[in-house]
């Protein structure tokens, strides 16, 4: 009899794990179409912006092409996972292009019209765009507080005096309340005098 209740007790488990992982992969698999259909109209933006300022090149074009018709196709544009995650729609190698073609369109909507038709070489060298670099400088994140301690010793220099103890008076003694105060109460420090 125990053993008929410990079968059904597994299939019942067995069943709501079955039933939560049908849920994952459904969640993943919406995950995945979704992050599909970003990517694909992220890719037709840029592909649009660069084809109509007439600055896109054949690479481009082409990579753009292939690449929106793998994601119709499979959802995903590279199938070796040691390419990229398994959720993504594109490869890492993918990612970086798709953000030179980004930075690219970001630059062309940046410029002036008027520098738009003109060749950057044939500008002075003073006027040229500085190449970019895709390392950042290295900044500390924090200065320290720091005394100078010279300064301390030019002012003594110029008012010798300043530097002078001068001999303190006592304070004078908090008179003693007559009652305590109502509330919490206090704890008070009594010292050799008192």
């Amino acid at each position: 009899m125990a053993s008929d209740y410990d079968k059904q007790q597994w299939q019942a488990e067995q069943a709501a794990r079955d039933v939560a992982l049908d849920k994952q992969r459904e969640k993943e698999r919406k995950a995945r179409e979704r992050s599909a259909r970003n990517a694909q109209r992220k890719l037709e933006r840029l592909h649009r912006t660069l084809e109509d300022e007439g600055e896109i090149s054949d690479f481009e074009k082409e990579f753009a092409e292939s690449v929106a018709e793998r994601l119709d196709k499979f959802g995903s544009a590279f199938h070796d996972l040691e390419k990229g995650r398994p959720g993504d729609a594109l490869s890492f190698a993918q990612k970086r292009v798709v953000a030179g073609m980004k930075r690219k369109a970001k630059d062309l909507k940046t410029r002036p019209a008027d520098e738009a038709d003109e060749d950057p070489l044939d500008r002075p060298r003073h006027d040229r765009p500085k190449p970019r670099s895709s390392f950042k400088s290295k900044k500390p994140k924090w200065t320290p507080r720091v005394r100078q301690l010279d300064e301390d010793f030019e002012a003594a220099q110029e008012r010798p005096d300043a530097f002078i103890p001068k001999p303190r008076s006592k304070p004078e003694p908090e008179p003693e309340p007559s009652r305590p105060p109502v509330g919490k109460p206090f704890l008070r420090i009594v010292g050799k005098d008192a």
